[in-house]
């Protein structure tokens, strides 16, 4: 059985080469195989991991060719039916891992490097790369998805405080409300991707109010959309962002505005908002010499647990496989699971390690190395569980869901449409 995704996005293909290229060992017999590597990696992140495959070549002596696409769910999975696989790819999605992984087309991790990932790692990161008990991918990078990004000069100027519970938070939008602001930014406009924003959302309030206990058999399929605390969520989320005055732009233009340039408004004068739930590569995406801290342009803090306390962390990353299971596809798994992998693209920007052995002193900023420490000491860190979901759901029809139920549509009928999924995937 096959099942597909909605389009991830419109197809950018960029081809990066570490090495020779992989032509020329099929034009020469004798020369040394170039391993193909396949991610969604694209831009500034595509460069970074470029530099990580580059110290792979120089330590080992195997060249590398590497191809990102927006598109990777799709064509991954082309790639497989069509007889040309990677040799190595990177998957943002665990789902689509365990669905090669059961039709036996990625390769069983075992030896040391399977006793290496189950050491070097903590159990959620473990998780991601198990199917059915046996290991078949390496956690390699994750973004930290529970943010809130904030002005901390505005913050100070009208005397808010950094809420630590849901009630706070709640309360403290109710009071920029009163003092003439809008609360919050937000844009969901993702191509084929748009939705996502609102699962993450969805996701967060789970995690907080329902805990592993709920969110993990959710995420598994077992708890239904139509159940009490899943509906409980949706209903927060609609209490938080659609109720009038309370993001920028009103309810409509949320469908509108692209998912990173959301936090725009933050920086007009007077701002048009002043919270934004984004996730880590924000970054990405904030205005030109922008500084993140305390005493800066922005800052961030943990979206808060419904009680004070050690709030969760929502993440998501990256996690390599092999579907050729040759040395070379052994070494480069090898390589990214060691913590020093990730040092190379950690001096540049734009990475947090999953690894438990990874030195903090590494990353480039104070903003990771602060991202860093929140995944050391949290209680509870849980993956995207839209990308855990079978895809016909996790990024089919919660992604269209979430649209939905931000447009208007009853809350009933968005979850017994995004429960259907499971009955699409299955057929």
């Amino acid at each position: 059985m096959r099942t597909y995704l909605r389009p991830a996005a419109i197809l950018i293909a960029a081809a990066l080469v570490v090495g020779a290229c992989s032509s020329d060992s099929a034009d020469d017999p004798g020369a040394a195989p170039v391993l193909r590597v396949f991610s969604n990696y694209r831009g500034a992140d595509a460069e970074a991991f470029r530099t990580v495959l580059a110290q792979f070549t120089r330590e080992t002596g195997i060249a590398t060719s590497y191809v990102g696409t927006a598109a990777f769910a799709d064509r991954i999975r082309d790639r497989v039916r069509e007889g040309d696989p990677p040799d190595v790819a990177l998957f943002p999605q665990p789902a689509i891992l365990a669905e090669m992984a059961r039709a036996g087309f990625v390769a069983e991790l075992d030896g040391d490097l399977a006793e290496g990932v189950e050491n070097g790692y903590p159990d959620w990161a473990i998780e991601l790369g198990t199917v059915e008990g046996g290991l078949y991918g390496v956690p390699y990078r994750v973004s930290v998805k529970s943010l809130v990004w904030y002005p901390p000069g505005v913050f100070a100027e009208r005397g808010y405080d950094v809420p630590e519970t849901w009630d706070e938070l709640t309360t403290l939008a109710d009071q920029m409300v009163s003092d003439g602001y809008t609360p919050w930014c937000m844009g969901m406009e993702a191509f084929g991707a748009t939705g996502w924003v609102g699962t993450d959302w969805i996701e967060d309030i789970v995690l907080r109010f329902g805990g592993p206990e709920v969110y993990d058999p959710w995420a598994a399929g077992d708890v239904p959309f139509t159940d009490d605390p899943i509906r409980t969520a949706f209903e927060q989320f609609g209490d938080v962002l659609l109720r009038p005055g309370r993001v920028a732009g009103g309810v409509r233009a949320v469908l509108a505005v692209p998912v990173l340039d959301a936090i725009q408004a933050m920086f007009s004068d007077p701002p048009g908002c002043l919270l934004s739930r984004q996730a880590s590569f924000q970054r990405e995406a904030l205005p030109a010499g922008t500084e993140i801290g305390p005493s800066g342009d922005v800052d961030v803090f943990v979206l808060p647990s419904a009680d004070r306390g050690n709030a969760p962390l929502l993440v998501s990353g990256e996690i390599a496989a092999a579907f050729t299971d040759s040395e070379e596809a052994r070494a480069l798994l090898t390589y990214l699971s060691s913590p020093d992998s990730g040092v190379p693209w950690a001096a540049l920007g734009g990475y947090n390690s999953p690894h438990a052995g990874f030195d903090t002193s590494a990353y480039g900023s104070d903003f990771e190395l602060r991202l860093g420490e929140l995944l050391e000491t949290a209680d509870v860190v849980r993956f995207d569980g839209s990308d855990l979901m079978p895809p016909a759901v996790g990024t089919g029809t919660f992604w269209a869901g979430m649209v939905d139920f931000v447009a208007g549509s009853s809350l009933e009928t968005v979850l017994a449409e995004i429960e259907a999924g499971y009955d699409q995937g299955a057929s």
